[in-house]
């Protein structure tokens, strides 16, 4: 399959200086439970950044690609925007034709790299294929869920996928990864707690992190999740988040703008 240069992620970071892309884990019903709505409104987000020339890699959840498949959406946004497909995976969250295989499933254990090698081989590559059957392709970089990863997931990935990158917050105990297998794009954190992450902090506490990675020139991968792209989902007001992550995402491309 050709891949265009706006959606091939050897073509992401690939300049000098300052950059930023833009990451949204797209997670299943454990944590969105407003999954329609908030898919519904991915578009909106996926034009704001594509219309500012900043790419959105998308780390999918099986889950969330049934829906994006349902509403007809797949091939929308891969001919309309500059998007990048990931593989997303919380083991606990995964679709019936996926987990009644898989017997070994501990319900809320969502961390994959809590299970065995040869369990974790299942998990991720029923996962993926189950994703490629809905046309979400190609799947070209690995997030784990909460960043839950081990040299056995880099080991899988390399070994039995086309997929040679992966993303994490280095600072998470949850991220254990030394063998150097798949090229790394982390997020941009300070600490295990403080990234550019869309939907924490004020939005001036964002901008200030924004321009130091300016001022450093930085390659900076922000995050945010598809939980919140629907303005009026439920975790705005439980916690208190006064701007919609399409608000804040403008403050900080005009920031950029105003830095350069």
């Amino acid at each position: 399959m050709k891949i265009s240069k706006r959606t091939d992620i050897t073509k992401l970071f690939s300049d000098k200086g300052f950059e930023m892309a833009m990451s949204i884990d797209c997670e299943g019903t454990n944590y969105d439970k407003n999954l329609k709505n908030n898919v519904l409104n991915l578009e909106r987000f996926l034009k704001l950044t594509t219309d500012n020339s900043i790419t959105t890699i998308l780390f999918i959840t099986p889950i969330f690609a049934d829906m994006l498949y349902s509403l007809d959406l797949v091939e929308r946004i891969k001919e309309n925007y500059s998007v990048i497909f990931g593989l997303h995976i919380h083991p606990d969250n995964l679709p019936p034709e996926i987990r009644n295989d898989m017997d070994f499933i501990r319900d809320g254990e969502e961390f994959l790299a809590n299970y065995t090698y040869e369990e974790q081989q299942q998990i991720i590559l029923k996962s993926k294929e189950y994703i490629e059957k809905k046309n979400v392709i190609p799947l070209q970089i690995f997030r784990g869920g909460c960043f839950s990863m081990n040299d056995d997931t880099a080991d899988i990935l390399f070994n039995n996928t086309e997929i040679r990158y992966e993303s994490h917050n280095l600072f998470r105990k949850e991220y254990s990864v030394s063998n150097e297998l798949l090229k790394p794009i982390p997020v941009y954190a300070i600490n295990k707690d403080e990234e550019i992450r869309l939907e924490h902090f004020t939005s001036d506490k964002l901008s200030d992190m924004l321009k130091d990675a300016i001022k450093n020139e930085s390659k900076t991968l922000c995050i945010t999740h598809s939980y919140m792209l629907d303005p009026s989902d439920f975790h705005y007001e439980r916690d208190s988040i006064e701007k919609s992550i399409h608000e804040r995402f403008e403050i900080l491309i005009e920031n950029i703008r105003n830095n350069f």
